[in-house]
């Protein structure tokens, strides 16, 4: 279907969207709590993960021909491991989805909508994503190349408050063990990337989908790293590490003339970066359902509406989406990875030199 192919561009914006959800407001405060000051070197470390999925989503698309991601499951793993597999990732994909909705709520909440019950931000907001999910593929990685103009500026902000900080906040610099040990912290925030096992195979121009995938990745750690170091930078970690959201907490010290609610404009193009988080979730949830169980793509989308809905509501309040994302992320990302690397191996060894014995 010409709807489900997408450009090696639109991939590119794609991978951009699966790393940036409302981790990237936290995050700062975790990597303090770990490894303080030099929180921000551990960003710079886990930029191994994800490229690492990315390298092998694209050495396993080139070795089998660009199969689909089922294809090649039946292929190495066969029908019932391949089965279990995949209701891993979904369960794995289904849970950064249902995490990012109810954040984005529960941040909505504590800032421009106190009074307002959550349920009337996640119902509306996932509507509007299963919209736009509905047109399939290529409509995704068009609205993540659109909003990704719009929001790369807010990306950046906290660049305004360079002059504000010291550099005794981020002093001395020192490599220690703990910078280490705040690093699956930064593992859980990139996680979500592993979508291009999915959709690498849709991509029409595959020149070099290995360089698209890496600069992608590298250009959202550039990113994480600029907003992590510049919230340390101007608030210490002793600050930083007892807010929930300390990016949200500088932004708000920003004062631009004219505008009396900055935060609230702030939030509105906020907005954007989640809803093209959650839709690539929302796709890649949808077609998994559609495929494993052999039903019609559209309907599918509404069978994870109902599902994503359950779901998110163990996440409200926030003190339960931590617990509960904390639990289950660090096992997703180990199985993430010993998929990527075991495939992999498979791959390079049963297609190796083989042409076109995938199809």
């Amino acid at each position: 279907m010409e709807s489900n192919k997408i450009t090696q561009n639109q991939y590119f914006f794609i991978i951009c969207a699966s790393l940036i959800g409302v981790g990237i407001l936290s995050l700062p405060a975790d990597l303090c709590n770990a490894a303080q000051q030099n929180g921000w070197i551990s960003v710079i470390i886990s930029t191994s993960y994800p490229i690492f999925i990315v390298i092998t989503a694209s050495i396993i698309d080139n070795k089998t021909n660009h199969a689909s991601y089922l294809v090649i499951s039946n292929k190495i793993y066969g029908k019932v491991l391949t089965y279990i597999f995949t209701l891993i990732f979904f369960s794995y994909f289904l849970t950064i989805l249902s995490g990012v909705t109810s954040g984005y709520a529960n941040v909505l909440m504590e800032t421009i909508t106190l009074f307002l019950h959550p349920i009337y931000i996640i119902i509306p907001t996932l509507i509007l994503i299963i919209y736009a999910s509905l047109h399939g593929l290529k409509t995704v990685g068009r609205i993540c190349e659109f909003y990704f103009y719009i929001t790369l500026p807010l990306l950046i902000l906290s660049f305004v408050l360079i002059g504000r900080g010291t550099f005794i906040n981020v002093s001395p610099l020192k490599f220690s063990f703990d910078i280490i040990k705040a690093t699956p912290d930064t593992f859980y925030a990139f996680s979500g990337c592993e979508i291009c096992y999915f959709i690498i195979s849709k991509i029409t121009n595959k020149s070099n989908t290995k360089k698209a995938g890496i600069i992608a990745v590298l250009l959202i750690s550039l990113i994480y790293l600029i907003n992590v170091f510049m919230v340390i930078y101007n608030l210490g970690w002793e600050l930083t590490s007892k807010l929930e959201v300390p990016l949200l907490y500088l932004i708000q010290t920003i004062e631009v003339p004219i505008i009396s609610n900055f935060l609230s404009i702030v939030m509105f193009l906020w907005s954007f970066i989640v809803f093209k988080c959650i839709l690539t979730y929302q796709y890649t949830c949808s077609d998994i359902i559609s495929n494993l169980f052999k039903i019609d793509y559209k309907k599918a989308n509404f069978v994870l509406f109902a599902i994503a809905l359950i779901y998110i509501y163990f996440m409200i309040p926030e003190y339960k989406r931590r617990e509960l994302i904390g639990f289950l992320m660090p096992c997703f990302v180990v199985f993430s990875f010993l998929w990527a690397l075991i495939t992999t191996i498979l791959v390079s060894i049963k297609f190796r030199g083989v042409k076109n014995e995938v199809s």
